[in-house]
């Protein structure tokens, strides 16, 4: 049976998009990562979570993260959590999206974004992904 790229998850408090983007990359309920979150990271829905952090967590899922910069990041065909400083509010605002073949799906608001689009639309840098390992 065919499952779903993945499975759209928004985020529910002030800092936690990371959580979010880990429950879709991962393709578990908000619920359940967050309880791992939980016993990883104190204070995760105030301050949010790191790479290492989310590292860690997919661990706890048996799953490896990969953290990838510049070009070794195919943004046409990998599947990630892509972290990027977006300067359209304030600046330096870190923020986590799930990109997937192209795509960019924003926990924040539950928009779906052409990669270039997103990037130029909030003028994101210093970008990393965090991959499932090959």
């Amino acid at each position: 049976m065919s499952k779903p790229i993945f499975i759209t998850v928004r985020k529910r408090h002030k800092a936690d998009c990371a959580i979010a983007a880990l429950a879709c990359l991962l393709q578990r309920p908000y619920e359940e990562v967050l309880v791992v979150v939980a016993r990883v990271v104190r204070h995760a829905l105030v301050r949010g979570l790191t790479n290492t952090n989310m590292i860690k967590v997919a661990a706890r899922f048996n799953i490896t993260l990969v953290r990838r910069v510049g070009t070794e990041i195919d943004y046409s065909t990998m599947t990630g959590i892509l972290g990027a400083h977006l300067r359209h509010n304030n600046a330096g605002d870190e923020h986590a999206v799930v990109l997937s073949h192209g795509l960019i799906y924003d926990p924040e608001d539950g928009e779906v974004w052409k990669v270039r689009d997103y990037l130029k639309q909030f003028n994101a840098t210093h970008i990393d992904l965090l991959s499932l390992e090959d």
